[in-house]
């Protein structure tokens, strides 16, 4: 059993150094990573390739429901990324800040320069301290490299699958040293698993640690408020993390198909520090260099632009979701389409979240196809145009139109410049269609992007197929557990 193990893992180990060499090869010009030492200094101006604006635009484009068009407060933000960057030391490099529709607390940066910070961070901010500090902490991650290193290390991934694929064709559907009833499953499973904890990055601790000295570094340097700024910050994110682990079923009573663990917010601690252990860590570390007289809270200038009367009426709008929800789900559904027409109007007439929203509201309430499609068709000429928007509005094309809604999908897959994230979408639209050639070709460019291939796969199949996988999944899940069982029954010698 020992040497067939041995050969076992000998496989793993020469597909792990092929696997490496190719991550080695897609990593040999990776920028290096400086650390922060102390706050109050910042590392030298490391080496920068920076991606291509353009693609990093159409990737957010197209997740979720794009961006949001607010032209009064896109300007302050960008200004205040113009402060920063000059603090930092770069004022001449590229990237600006976008706003997300995404209405989580939270925001994200990119290794084009760019920053997005979501809606619901927006909704929540009470000063410029604190925005200030959330967009330092993301502009630590461009400056030091993180996001260009993540970046880098999805190409290992890809080519990692190159290897993951060899395998299966070199040794079929079993490992040397397997069982019978070892699987293709189980090597791609064994082999990924291997690869993800020995080759490619898990964003651990001291990355957000190294991302919060930085921050707090410049709001020293730039005389704002900590304890009004990124320390209310961390603390409401506090807050928000404590709320979806309360929310949390116990891990034992969880059902077998439910979530891999994870996927939880105490699983994902033990790569992330809670919002509270960095609060706590850095308040610590700032107590005895923040300046005295204490820095005033630069309130006015915030709350300024949110008065903007087109920024407070897009604002406005977004905090009306939670109450259409409430009375779709409560089936008053006319009076959710009558919420839902006004946050779909002014500042907002054609915003993405706003106009799938409306239609969403109108489906529900009985409208035909045609009308909801117009009200979509609104984001086709908006400031910023969502694909979500796009693809819903072809879907709603009847069966006899066909081919327009192809033209009109694929014209609007060209605008997003191809993003991979229209991939599943696209292959789901030409499944549905029985477009077979264009559905391979689509899954084809699949494997080139390890983030959607499995979604890709996953929209090519029929309800029944899904729940067979479902199914054989579960078997498989029961049959290791079996396994497992009996192993220790033999091992303790215990009673059938």
């Amino acid at each position: 059993m020992k040497r067939r193990w041995r050969t076992l893992f000998a496989v793993l180990t020469a597909a792990l150094l092929a696997s490496a060499g190719m991550a080695r090869a897609a990593d040999k010009d990776e920028p290096p990573i400086p650390p922060v030492n102390a706050i109050g200094e910042l590392p030298p101006v490391p080496p920068h390739q920076w991606s291509d604006l353009a693609v990093d635009l159409n990737d957010n484009r197209t997740a979720g429901n794009g961006l949001v068009s607010a032209p009064a407060l896109s300007k302050y933000l960008n200004q205040l990324y113009a402060n920063i960057k000059t603090a930092a030391g770069v004022a001449d490099w590229p990237g600006a800040v976008y706003i997300s529709s995404d209405t989580t607390l939270n925001a994200h940066a990119s290794a084009s320069g760019n920053i997005y910070l979501h809606m619901g961070l927006i909704r929540s901010v009470e000063s410029e301290d604190e925005i200030y500090g959330v967009m330092a902490h993301e502009f630590a991650h461009v400056y030091l490299n993180h996001q260009a290193a993540y970046e880098a290390h999805q190409v290992a991934a890809n080519a990692a699958f190159g290897v993951k694929a060899a395998l299966l064709g070199i040794f079929g559907k079993k490992l040397p040293g397997a069982s019978a009833g070892w699987s293709a499953f189980d090597t791609v499973s064994l082999v990924d698993g291997v690869m993800h904890e020995s080759l490619l990055p898990v964003w651990q601790r001291e990355v957000e640690e190294q991302a919060d000295m930085f921050a707090a570094t410049l709001t020293l340097r730039e005389r704002y408020s900590y304890p009004v700024g990124f320390k209310t910050f961390l603390e409401r994110l506090a807050a928000v993390e404590q709320r979806q682990l309360d929310s949390q079923p116990f891990a034992a009573g969880a059902p077998a198909s439910a979530p891999a663990v994870a996927a939880t917010p105490e699983a994902q601690r033990k790569t992330h520090a809670s919002a509270r252990e960095r609060e706590e860590v850095l308040t610590a570390k700032m107590l005895p260099l923040m300046p005295r007289p204490r820095p005033a809270a630069r309130k006015a200038s915030w709350q300024a632009v949110l008065k903007d009367k087109e920024t407070a009426e897009v604002l406005a709008h977004y905090a009306m979701l939670a109450d259409i929800g409430k009375l779709q789900a409560s089936g008053r559904h006319a009076d959710a389409v009558k919420l839902a027409e006004k946050a779909a109007s002014g500042a907002t007439a054609g915003d993405a979240s706003m106009v799938m929203l409306l239609q969403d509201a109108m489906r529900q309430a009985g409208a035909g196809m045609d009308q909801q499609r117009a009200v979509l068709l609104r984001n086709r000429t908006w400031p910023e145009r969502a694909w979500s928007a796009q693809y819903q509005a072809a879907a709603l094309v009847p069966p006899e139109q066909v081919g327009f809604a192809k033209e009109f999908l694929q014209e609007q897959y060209a605008y997003f410049g191809e993003a991979p994230r229209t991939w599943p979408d696209m292959v789901g639209f030409y499944f549905r269609n029985g477009d077979s050639l264009s559905q391979l070709a689509m899954l084809a460019k699949c494997t080139t992007d390890a983030r959607f291939r499995a979604a890709c796969a996953d929209r090519g199949k029929t309800d029944a197929q899904r729940q067979q996988d479902a199914a054989q999944q579960l078997a498989r899940q029961q049959q290791q557990q079996n396994n497992l069982e009996q192993k220790i029954k033999e091992k303790f010698k215990l009673k059938q």
